[in-house]
């Protein structure tokens, strides 16, 4: 008999059905960690979008938030 997928640390979520990520990241970016500290109005508002994010695709994650934030405005800047 196959093993079952592990539940651990989806919470809530395993209720909600599977969507497909909008745009999931490919096999080669390669990620690094980074720590950086934020005002607490930045990190309820990262919060907020990410659970908004989380209600329609399952697979969101916090960096993929950040990550297209940062690009948006190095973008603005013309970086």
């Amino acid at each position: 008999m196959p093993r079952r997928k592990s539940l651990r640390g989806k919470g809530a979520d395993i209720f909600l059905l599977e969507s497909e990520e909008a745009n999931p990241p490919t096999k080669s970016d390669k990620r690094s960690m980074v720590t950086v500290y934020l005002p607490e109005n930045l990190i309820t508002a990262l919060d907020r979008v990410y659970l908004q994010r989380r209600m329609k695709d399952r697979k969101a994650q916090k960096s993929h938030i950040v990550a297209e934030a940062l690009h948006a405005y190095f973008e603005h800047l013309d970086v």
